[in-house]
Protein backbone atom coordinates (compact mmCIF):
# COMPACT_ATOMS: atom_id res chain seq x y z
CA UNK A 1 0.00 0.00 0.00
CA UNK A 2 1.34 3.48 -0.78
CA UNK A 3 1.95 5.95 1.55
CA UNK A 4 -0.76 8.78 0.80
CA UNK A 5 -2.55 11.09 2.74
CA UNK A 6 -5.12 13.69 0.50
CA UNK A 7 -6.46 16.29 2.28
CA UNK A 8 -9.20 17.90 0.35
CA UNK A 9 -11.88 20.92 1.29
CA UNK A 10 -15.41 19.90 0.73
CA UNK A 11 -17.24 22.89 1.12
CA UNK A 12 -18.69 21.87 5.06
CA UNK A 13 -15.32 20.20 6.63
CA UNK A 14 -12.10 19.20 5.83
CA UNK A 15 -11.82 15.33 4.45
CA UNK A 16 -9.03 12.82 4.77
CA UNK A 17 -7.86 9.98 3.70
CA UNK A 18 -4.38 8.33 5.25
CA UNK A 19 -2.68 5.54 3.07
CA UNK A 20 -0.09 3.40 4.27
CA UNK A 21 2.35 3.15 6.55
CA UNK A 22 1.28 3.80 10.37
CA UNK A 23 3.53 5.98 12.25
CA UNK A 24 4.05 9.15 14.76
CA UNK A 25 6.62 10.68 12.11
CA UNK A 26 3.97 10.22 9.20
CA UNK A 27 1.15 11.80 11.85
CA UNK A 28 2.72 14.73 12.65
CA UNK A 29 3.21 15.52 8.68
CA UNK A 30 -0.41 14.42 7.91
CA UNK A 31 -2.08 16.58 11.26
CA UNK A 32 0.48 19.49 10.05
CA UNK A 33 -0.94 19.45 6.91
CA UNK A 34 -4.65 19.64 7.98
CA UNK A 35 -4.03 21.79 10.63
CA UNK A 36 -2.89 24.37 7.28
CA UNK A 37 -5.93 23.21 5.75
CA UNK A 38 -8.53 24.65 8.38
CA UNK A 39 -6.71 27.98 8.56
CA UNK A 40 -6.70 28.13 4.69
CA UNK A 41 -10.34 27.81 4.38
CA UNK A 42 -11.38 28.90 7.81
CA UNK A 43 -13.08 25.38 8.02
CA UNK A 44 -12.33 23.34 11.37
CA UNK A 45 -14.42 20.03 11.02
CA UNK A 46 -12.68 16.77 9.93
CA UNK A 47 -13.56 13.88 8.58
CA UNK A 48 -10.61 11.25 8.47
CA UNK A 49 -10.80 7.85 6.65
CA UNK A 50 -7.79 5.54 7.59
CA UNK A 51 -6.75 2.81 5.27
CA UNK A 52 -3.80 1.66 6.96
CA UNK A 53 -3.42 -1.93 7.55
CA UNK A 54 -0.36 -2.53 10.03
CA UNK A 55 -0.49 -2.44 13.67
CA UNK A 56 0.44 0.53 15.66
CA UNK A 57 2.64 0.20 18.51
CA UNK A 58 1.82 1.51 22.40
CA UNK A 59 4.77 3.67 21.85
CA UNK A 60 3.29 4.70 18.51
CA UNK A 61 -0.38 5.56 20.01
CA UNK A 62 1.34 7.51 22.61
CA UNK A 63 3.35 9.69 20.44
CA UNK A 64 0.46 11.26 19.27
CA UNK A 65 0.51 13.04 22.39
CA UNK A 66 3.41 15.23 20.59
CA UNK A 67 1.71 14.91 17.25
CA UNK A 68 -0.88 16.69 18.26
CA UNK A 69 0.86 19.48 20.08
CA UNK A 70 3.32 19.87 17.56
CA UNK A 71 0.78 20.37 14.86
CA UNK A 72 -0.96 22.62 16.59
CA UNK A 73 -4.58 20.46 16.67
CA UNK A 74 -6.34 22.08 19.23
CA UNK A 75 -10.17 22.26 21.25
CA UNK A 76 -11.52 23.86 17.72
CA UNK A 77 -10.64 21.35 15.26
CA UNK A 78 -13.44 18.83 15.32
CA UNK A 79 -12.25 15.35 14.34
CA UNK A 80 -14.76 12.58 13.21
CA UNK A 81 -11.98 9.88 12.32
CA UNK A 82 -13.51 6.50 10.36
CA UNK A 83 -11.66 3.07 10.80
CA UNK A 84 -13.58 0.30 8.61
CA UNK A 85 -11.06 -2.23 9.54
CA UNK A 86 -12.01 -3.99 13.36
CA UNK A 87 -8.35 -4.07 14.32
CA UNK A 88 -8.02 -0.42 13.33
CA UNK A 89 -10.76 0.82 14.92
CA UNK A 90 -9.52 -0.63 18.12
CA UNK A 91 -6.16 0.74 17.91
CA UNK A 92 -7.33 4.68 17.01
CA UNK A 93 -10.17 3.93 20.10
CA UNK A 94 -6.74 3.65 21.93
CA UNK A 95 -5.13 6.74 20.52
CA UNK A 96 -8.16 8.27 21.47
CA UNK A 97 -8.22 7.43 24.57
CA UNK A 98 -5.01 8.47 24.95
CA UNK A 99 -5.43 12.18 23.63
CA UNK A 100 -9.14 12.71 25.64
CA UNK A 101 -7.16 11.54 29.18
CA UNK A 102 -4.83 14.78 28.17
CA UNK A 103 -7.80 16.94 27.07
CA UNK A 104 -6.16 17.19 23.61
CA UNK A 105 -9.09 15.56 21.22
CA UNK A 106 -12.33 17.24 20.37
CA UNK A 107 -12.96 14.09 18.20
CA UNK A 108 -14.07 10.66 18.14
CA UNK A 109 -13.48 7.48 16.27
CA UNK A 110 -16.12 5.61 14.53
CA UNK A 111 -16.85 2.72 12.48
CA UNK A 112 -18.93 3.99 9.54
CA UNK A 113 -18.42 7.27 7.58
CA UNK A 114 -22.59 8.10 8.27
CA UNK A 115 -21.67 7.65 12.34
CA UNK A 116 -19.03 10.28 11.30
CA UNK A 117 -21.00 12.48 9.83
CA UNK A 118 -23.72 12.49 12.38
CA UNK A 119 -21.53 13.43 14.83
CA UNK A 120 -19.57 15.81 13.19
CA UNK A 121 -22.52 17.87 11.78
CA UNK A 122 -25.09 16.80 14.82
CA UNK A 123 -27.75 15.03 11.94
CA UNK A 124 -29.50 12.04 13.41
CA UNK A 125 -28.41 8.70 11.71
CA UNK A 126 -30.88 6.10 10.50
CA UNK A 127 -30.20 4.05 13.17
CA UNK A 128 -31.29 6.95 15.13
CA UNK A 129 -34.01 7.76 13.52
CA UNK A 130 -35.54 4.08 13.47
CA UNK A 131 -35.20 3.70 16.98
CA UNK A 132 -36.57 7.18 17.47
CA UNK A 133 -39.95 5.87 15.18
CA UNK A 134 -40.18 3.00 17.24
CA UNK A 135 -39.78 4.17 20.64
CA UNK A 136 -43.04 6.80 19.89
CA UNK A 137 -44.71 3.76 18.13
CA UNK A 138 -44.64 1.81 21.70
Amino acid sequence: MMDENIIDFQGDHIHVVARGNNTAAKSLVMFRRIVDACQQHDCYNIIGEAETKEEMSTLEAFKHIEVFTEAGMTWKHRLAWVAADPDKYEQLKFVETVLRNRALLNGQVFRTLEQARSWLFGEPSAATLTSGKAAEAG
